[in-house]
């Protein structure tokens, strides 16, 4: 179930909306259906906080390898 940005091309109202299968959204304002999808921005998030300050080493390991110990991660 993505959620998508939208603006209004009645109202100029931005927004992001839960869009089901082949629901159709409409302006939560004025009702409109003459909308533009807008790209959307993402964030993520991992469990830890921040890299590894001990070695030097920030993100995660790579999927070769176990605590950053291959030359990709090192």
């Amino acid at each position: 179930m993505p959620i998508y940005d939208f603006v209004c091309r009645q109202c100029g109202e931005k927004f992001e909306i839960l869009v089901m299968g082949r629901d159709t959204p409409s302006c939560p304002r004025c009702q409109g259906m003459d909308l533009r999808k807008q790209m959307s921005a993402f964030a993520a998030r991992t469990g830890r906080q921040g890299g590894d300050q001990a070695n030097g080493a920030s993100g995660s390991a790579c999927a070769g390898c176990v605590g950053r110990q291959c030359s990709t991660c090192r």
